[in-house]
């Protein structure tokens, strides 16, 4: 399988992210971290790598990378190996009414996962959300 040179560079780009905010997060409390991260981006998924859905939520959201997402704008927080991924979850469920990952927002507003992100895909809204 190849990448191109711009997949590379969101590969990197996240996983730089995910590294500084683990530092980030050993010196704040989760909701600090969670609120100031949905704050500052317009896209944010709270993800596990190794998660299905997870993955459908950040495939399609990929398709906008570059267009109606800045690359700049969009951040994946992949929370499994953080030690306080059960407090990041339990904030998000207090925030979402749901614990599960992926959690999507989208300036600021929890669209919900994977599954909701593809079907919003589909039906055009995610389009329109992203405007």
């Amino acid at each position: 399988m190849s990448y191109s040179l711009r997949a590379y560079r969101l590969i990197l780009q996240c996983v730089s992210n995910s590294l500084k905010n683990y530092s980030t997060l050993n010196t704040m409390s989760v909701k600090e971290f969670v609120n100031g991260t949905i704050a500052g981006k317009k896209v944010v998924v709270f993800s596990k790598s190794s998660c299905p859905f997870c993955t459908k939520a950040k495939d399609v959201l990929r398709h906008y990378v570059g267009k109606e997402i800045k690359e700049d704008d969009y951040e994946v927080i992949e929370i499994e190996n953080d030690p306080r991924c059960q407090e990041i979850q339990d904030y998000l469920q207090q925030l979402t009414k749901a614990r599960s990952v992926p959690r999507v927002f989208i300036n600021g507003k929890c669209i919900g996962g994977g599954d909701d992100t593809a079907a919003a895909h589909k039906n055009g809204k995610l389009k329109s959300l992203l405007a």
